[in-house]
């Protein structure tokens, strides 16, 4: 009969099976750890991207909005200061060509400040949590509520007014012709990213309906109106934009070294 020797295991102390967990849970932790901070680093650089990306969009937002308070509405206020001189005159025979042009090249352009939505939408839906910079967080937040104040309440009143003048318009100039001019200059846009009728444009068919002065007197009227609400509704509310954008912009290469 075989005898079998079963190995001698030497019995570990305490102070090796304490080794033993020390090191386990110390090789854990070192793990824990490790991960925390690629996930830190990868945050880190998810960050910085989302706000050289709104850095970028608040850049292109900003040059549209200096060529509208530059250029655009002063181009179209002059035309509407032109329209209002030349109905308050007291003959317009031989000045019809001229109401047109000027009257169409007053109203028929489009004002909207559409706010690049690229890096806002993106930080909305999955990323909002990532700018941990409280500056940078609460100038973004007031930008935007910027954002919504103008588009929720200026740009609707105004527009609401030129659709008002569009229709009176009709009062003494011809439907059709008008159509047709407004697609003219819509075609042409000038380097200002205004549209552009010349004279030439206007066909000698395009007459003024004289005869209806009061109708000619009330789009007048309504013209003031909507030339001052440019001036300072539109034109004052593409200021306070460009402000919260350049602001916007100082905070953010300013806080993320970005030049």
């Amino acid at each position: 009969m075989e005898v079998h020797h079963h190995p001698h295991v030497e019995k570990k102390n305490f102070k090796e099976y304490f080794l033993e967990f020390l090191m386990i849970f110390l090789a854990v932790t070192m793990g824990f750890f490790a991960e925390s901070y690629r996930e830190h680093l990868s945050d880190n650089a998810k960050e910085k991207e989302y706000i050289k990306s709104m850095v970028e969009d608040l850049e292109t937002d900003s040059s549209f909005l200096e060529l509208s308070i530059n250029k655009i509405i002063p181009y179209h206020l002059t035309w509407l200061d032109s329209t209002m001189h030349l109905l308050s005159a007291p003959e317009l025979k031989g000045k019809d060509r001229l109401v047109y042009q000027a009257f169409m090249l007053g109203t028929a352009w489009a004002y909207n400040f559409h706010p690049t939505q690229r890096t806002l939408s993106q930080l909305h839906s999955d990323g909002y949590h990532l700018i941990r910079n409280k500056n940078a967080a609460n100038s973004i937040s007031q930008l935007e509520v910027a954002y919504t104040q103008f588009n929720s309440q200026i740009e609707p009143f105004v527009q609401n007014m030129q659709n008002d003048i569009d229709l009176a318009a009709y009062a003494f100039a011809d439907r059709v012709i008008t159509d047709s001019i407004s697609r003219t200059a819509m075609q042409n846009f000038s380097d200002a990213n205004s549209v552009q009728l010349k004279l030439q444009d206007v066909p000698a068919s395009a007459t003024i309906n004289t005869a209806d002065k009061e109708g000619i007197r009330l789009y007048n009227d309504k013209l003031k109106k909507y030339s001052f609400y440019l001036q300072y509704g539109i034109k004052g509310g593409h200021v306070i934009i460009l402000r919260e954008i350049k602001n916007t912009l100082d905070v953010l290469k300013k806080d993320y070294h970005l030049e």
